[in-house]
Formats: structure tokens, C-alpha cells, sequence
């Protein structure tokens, strides 16, 4: 028997009901606000997290998972007879996959495989059910492993903003600039670059952001062989129309959606849409 298992982190914004199809086991990051700790996903779901938002003027604190939760989890799935693989977001937005090694060498095992997904939210997520499907193929996990970190290549990820309070609250913006990019109803486009977070573009319009994203994945080319996926934050109206246009622009005919989850809307706030897929 192929005993394989998935172990990622909360920002991978997997659906729950493919998180306990396949049994991945998720870690969650913390969220902390004023002087209490919550467990994302587990104790802190986006409603909550929205809530929290428009409290005040400073936002949530996010903190990476901390090396002892991954031994933790490492240990009792090796005590089962299970290899691992586990798969984070980019080591360059969070120390998450750097706690991961860690964890692996405090095991001194060779059996656990650490993928950094050099994307964030579902395109974390996307690399995790990559490992699932391959896991059901009978791949070994040493072709697994390195399938995951070359498609970590090709991911690709954008996300339209609505709102600039929440740049301006975590202090990617001034207030001046906040409130004239509201004005001119400025919408950025943020896209991963090397594993960082970065401006593609600045519309003004929601309508002409989505264009963007269109746009930016005709640019890109898209591999029709794995999952193309597309997300909100509460912004269903349009992420309706959003939806529409990916299947009649791109020709895909069923996207799979995936919500944005706490930490990436602790940064974004409310009405954010998402694209995430593989470059050809």
C-alpha cells in the first residue's frame, strides 16, 4: 500500500469537503487581535475575521506555525507507517515552510518531503490535491515530490482588491494615497512574483480589474491539464460575472471555486476576486 500523507497549512484555503475526501491534514496559522489567539480555520472563520476588520484601525496580527505543531503532526503520522508530504506557502510571505524543515530535522527522518509552493492560498492548495490525485495514481513520493516543486514554477496567482483600507490599515499605503485611489475607484491587481507579492496592474473599475485577470492569464497561457480555480471574499455578485467571463473568454467550463480564507483577507478585506492556475 502507498501510505502517503498530506500535511499543508490553513492559508492553502483548501474546501473543507476535499480536505476530509482525502484526509489532508491541515496546520493552522495563528491570528491574533486585541490580546487573544486564534486558530485559523479552527476558532476563526472569514465572518469573524470580516468583523474584526472593521473594529478599528489596525488589523489582526497573522504568525507562521510554529516547529513543534509539525513535529507534532510529523510524529504521529510517521508512528502510523505513513511517508508525508507537506506542502506551504511561500517562503517568501511566511517562516511556515522554514518551521517545516525545522520540524523535519528535529525527526531526523528522510521520510518527510517539504514543498515550498512559492504561491499562496489555493495555489497552495492547488500543489496538496496534485499530491492527492497523484497519490491515487501510485506514484512514489520521490516522483510526487518533484512533480509538486516543478509545477511550483508554473503557478500562478492574481487577486482584484475593491477595498484600499486594509493596504492603508497594514501600512502598504498612506492614508493620502488611500484616499485618492478610492476617489478614482483604483482597483490593484496583485500577483505573485517569485514568491512575493506584487502589483500587476491598477484599473480603475472593478469590471476593467476582472478584464485585467482575463487578460493576464491569455498573456500567461494556461495548462488545460490541471485544475484552474477562482475565488472571493465575499464579493459574490461579481464573482458571478467574474465566473462567466472565464468560461466564455478562456473556454473553461467548470473552475473550481475556492473561498479565500482568514489570512489573505486579514490583508485584503472584504471584496477580493481570484484566479489561480498553472502556466503552460
Amino acid at each position: 500500500m502507498n501510505k502517503i500523507a498530506i500535511v499543508t497549512d490553513s492559508t492553502a484555503d483548501i474546501p473543507k469537503d476535499l480536505v476530509e475526501k482525502y484526509n489532508i491534514r491541515v496546520v493552522p496559522l495563528t491570528v491574533s487581535f486585541k490580546d487573544r489567539t486564534y486558530y485559523d480555520g479552527v476558532d476563526l472563520n472569514i465572518d469573524t475575521l470580516l468583523g474584526m476588520l472593521d473594529e478599528g484601525e489596525e488589523l489582526p496580527k497573522t504568525s507562521q506555525v510554529n516547529p513543534a505543531r509539525f513535529c507534532d503532526e510529523y510524529k504521529r503520522l510517521l508512528d502510523e507507517g505513513y511517508k508525508i508530504i507537506s506542502v506551504h506557502l511561500s517562503s517568501n510571505l511566511s517562516g511556515t515552510y522554514q518551521s517545516a524543515l525545522i520540524a523535519k530535522n528535529m525527526l531526523e527522518t528522510e521520510d518527510i518531503y517539504v514543498v515550498d509552493s512559492r504561491t499562496v492560498s489555493f495555489g497552495t492548495g492547488m500543489l496538496a490535491l496534485k499530491a492527492v490525485k497523484m497519490i491515487e495514481e501510485g506514484k512514489d513520493i520521490e516522483e510526487i515530490y518533484s512533480t509538486l516543486n516543478n509545477l511550483a514554477q508554473k503557478s500562478r496567482v492574481a487577486f482584484a482588491l475593491d477595498k484600499l483600507e486594509y493596504l492603508k490599515k497594514g501600512g502598504r499605503l498612506s492614508g493620502a494615497q488611500a484616499a485618492i485611489g478610492t476617489l478614482l475607484n483604483i482597483k490593484p491587481i496583485i500577483y505573485i512574483n517569485e514568491g512575493r507579492l506584487e502589483i500587476l496592474d491598477k484599473t480603475r473599475g472593478m469590471k476593467k480589474a476582472l478584464s485585467r485577470m482575463i487578460k493576464y492569464v491569455q498573456e500567461q497561457g494556461y495548462d488545460k491539464n490541471e485544475l484552474f480555480a477562482i475565488g472571493t471574499v465575499r464579493d459574490f455578485e461579481n464573482f458571478s460575472e467574474f465566473e462567466k467571463m472565464v468560461k466564455s473568454e478562456l473556454n473553461i467550463e467548470n473552475p473550481l471555486f475556492a473561498e479565500v480564507g482568514t489570512v489573505v483577507a486579514t490583508y485584503s478585506g472584504p471584496g477580493v476576486i481570484g484566479i489561480w492556475f498553472y502556466k503552460e
